[in-house]
């Protein structure tokens, strides 16, 4: 069946996106401003203070009270019209979800942009609102995976970009509440803004109302981030247990990249799930670790391959070694089975994304920022069709790997040798 997608660029900068999909009831609409966790690093600059979880703060306190709605009106005007709404902090975006019914999508749209242009910033809310973010990081500073991959990020990534998009409870203890009624002012801006909508649509209707509400919204962008340093190569963190985390990182291609494919399926095919080598070789047939992945993470111009592995503190050494050697032992020696299997489990994901309004909503947003336009899905699938085993492995071939990120969480440091090699 023909996909019906459609694009639209107001003269402010905001970009729309739609795509009708029949057979639901359902639209959810994702609305994605520039103003992710980067921009806590250009706070950070103009205060002369670490301002890291700025954005996560900012986003809680723009949901409570917006328009002529208090904090307990707004969230009773979303759920009232049966919104199933989210919001949420990346490293690019500051964004606002919802699903719901179609013809309650009229409505919504006007809630959201009282959110975003007409926020309250109450400052009777500011404390409820930052001691929200502090609960969240408490549930996950203690956690010692979270702790790994975030020192990863740090070491792996140049600044900010490695910087954690939820903030650190010591920089967002310290926020105040000027800090983010300057943050919304200066950030919360339409240019780059991406609307994306999803399911039972009137496109010409949704486009009409975007333009009487969001039309005159005027503004400056930002300034440029600066990227700064990489961290160390090898790191380990003290931590008194039984247990033992270790996290690798190393260079891939963007998702921008033509590339890319090449690599995400290399990375699938070497942790990508339970039949993939590292779940086979190192806690399967030896039973290392309780646990083992490997994973792609993009940014719009950086990107790594990030495997982890959760074990104890005595295997800990053999397991990090078994990784090393799967990692290396890669090139050359993909097999037509492996591929198959990772092409079932991707096309598998992109026809199930169809079926889901608020995962093609999602989905779309992802794609214009990285790409600027969006794949249909025989797109999609043609490109999994002619991927192959040759190809990917001579991606390989003229990639080597030459350097590795690794970071150790446990009760002793290990050995990590100078180069990779089988």
């Amino acid at each position: 069946m023909k996909q019906t997608l459609q694009t639209v660029t107001l003269d402010n900068g905001i970009i729309l996106l739609g795509e009708f999909l029949p057979g639901v009831e359902s639209v959810s609409v994702s609305l994605h401003v520039a103003a992710g966790s980067l921009c806590d690093s250009l706070a950070t600059r103009d205060t002369g203070r670490s301002c890291c979880g700025l954005a996560t703060l900012a986003g809680e306190l723009m949901l409570r009270g917006a328009g002529d709605r208090d904090s307990k009106q707004l969230v009773a005007a979303l759920d009232n019209a049966g919104v199933q709404w989210s919001q949420s902090v990346s490293m690019s975006h500051g964004s606002f979800a919802g699903a719901m019914v179609s013809r309650q999508l009229p409505d919504s749209l006007k809630i959201y942009a009282d959110i975003l242009r007409r926020p309250l910033l109450d400052q009777h809310q500011f404390d409820p609102a930052r001691q929200v973010v502090l609960q969240n990081l408490a549930g996950t500073e203690d956690d010692p995976t979270h702790r790994t991959m975030l020192t990863l990020r740090k070491a792996h990534y140049p600044s900010p970009w490695g910087l954690p998009s939820e903030g650190t409870s010591t920089d967002v203890t310290e926020l105040s509440h000027t800090d983010v009624k300057n943050f919304v002012t200066t950030f919360i801006q339409p240019q780059d803004m991406i609307i994306s909508v999803a399911g039972r649509l009137d496109w010409p209707e949704f486009v009409k109302q975007i333009e009487v509400l969001f039309s005159d919204w005027q503004g400056q962008p930002p300034n440029q981030i600066s990227v700064g340093e990489r961290g160390e190569k090898i790191c380990h963190v003290p931590y008194d247990s039984q247990q033992t985390h270790i996290a690798l990182a190393w260079d891939v291609p963007p998702y921008r990249d033509p590339d890319s494919l090449q690599a995400t399926a290399a990375l699938a095919v070497l942790g990508g799930g339970s039949s993939s080598r590292l779940f086979t070789e190192v806690r399967e047939k030896r039973g290392l670790c309780y646990s083992v992945s490997a994973g792609y993470q993009t940014q719009r111009d950086l990107a790594a391959a990030m495997a982890y592995s959760g074990t104890t503190a005595d295997r800990a050494q053999e397991t990090l070694d078994v990784m090393l050697h799967e990692i290396a032992a890669l090139p050359g020696t993909i097999t037509e089975d492996e591929l198959d299997r990772v092409k079932a489990r991707a096309k598998s994901g992109l026809v199930m994304q169809q079926e889901s309004t608020a995962a093609r909503a999602g989905a779309m947003a992802r794609q214009w920022f990285h790409l600027g336009r969006i794949r249909t899905l025989a797109e999609d699938l043609e490109r999994l069709d002619e991927l192959s085993v040759e190809s990917i492995e001579n991606w390989l071939a003229k990639n080597p790997l030459k350097e590795i990120t690794t970071v150790s969480l446990g009760r002793d440091p290990l050995e990590v040798p100078d180069a990779v090699s089988p």
